[in-house]
C-alpha cells in the first residue's frame, strides 16, 4: 500500500474558503469538514495555531482599515 502526502496550500486569510475551513475547525475542533490542508509554517507550533494567529491579524487589519475609512468620511 502506498501512502500519499496530502496536497497542502498556504493559508490565505483573505480567501473566503480558507476562512470557512478555519471557522469549521474552531466550531468543531476538527479538520474533518474540509478537504483543505494548509502548509505548516515552522514559526508556529501547529497549523491550528498558525491559522488562528494569521486570521486574527487579518481581522484586526480589516478593522483598522474600516476605522481609517470612517475617519476620512468624518474629516
Amino acid at each position: 500500500m502506498l501512502l500519499k502526502n496530502p496536497v497542502t496550500i498556504v493559508f490565505d486569510p483573505s480567501n473566503k474558503v480558507h476562512r470557512a475551513a478555519v471557522h469549521a475547525l474552531l466550531k468543531r475542533k476538527t479538520w474533518a469538514e474540509t478537504s483543505l490542508r494548509f502548509k505548516h509554517d515552522p514559526e508556529y507550533g501547529s497549523v491550528a495555531d498558525q491559522v488562528r494567529a494569521k486570521l486574527l491579524l487579518w481581522y484586526v487589519e480589516q478593522e483598522e482599515a474600516r476605522g481609517m475609512k470612517r475617519a476620512k468620511r468624518v474629516a
